[in-house]
């Protein structure tokens, strides 16, 4: 994400498209070193952490960016932030108390896609994406609330089965 923030604060043609590139790329390679982990049986529990640590980090500082760009409003921001901080502190308990290192849900790489088209939204700032664009920023609020629903509901069974 480091190409794309570049490109956000840089002033010239197409920054923003040029950035909207680069996370497009970012997005699409982490799809498919899922897809190629999971297919050839490579998944790891190093892998387990770093992968959606790397994608919190990225997605984090997109949405600081355009935070202060102005381009997203700031409570949208705290969820997304606060959010990925209870799942990230909730896994490091988990493995902490557990010795297990719970994988991505569904839902969760759901929500992150849903995210990142919002956020593609965000940036490009096309007038004819703003109607789309406020309807994306309440669908995806939805759907990170499911989501973090879920890790919650995941978090206290699987502390509830190590009880036992």
């Amino acid at each position: 994400m480091i190409p794309a923030s570049y490109y956000l604060i840089t002033p010239m043609q197409f920054h923003r498209e040029i950035a909207m590139l680069f996370i497009l790329v970012a997005v699409s390679t982490d799809a498919l070193d899922g897809y190629f982990a999971r297919k050839f049986n490579e998944i790891s529990d190093f892998g387990k952490i770093i992968d959606p640590l790397a994608d919190k980090i990225g997605i984090g500082i997109v949405v600081v960016m355009l935070t202060i760009f102005g381009d997203i409003p700031l409570w949208f921001a705290m969820v997304i932030l606060f959010r990925d901080l209870i799942i990230f502190i909730a896994g490091i308990y988990i493995k902490s108390e557990t010795g297990i290192i719970l994988p991505s849900l569904m839902s969760g790489k759901i929500a992150v896609s849903l995210l990142t088209l919002t956020l593609v939204f965000a940036v490009l700032q096309y007038s004819w994406m703003t109607v789309l664009f406020g309807f994306l920023l309440w669908f995806t609020i939805g759907i990170l609330v499911y989501s973090f629903l879920e890790y919650a509901r995941r978090f206290f069974q699987t502390l509830q089965e190590h009880k036992k």
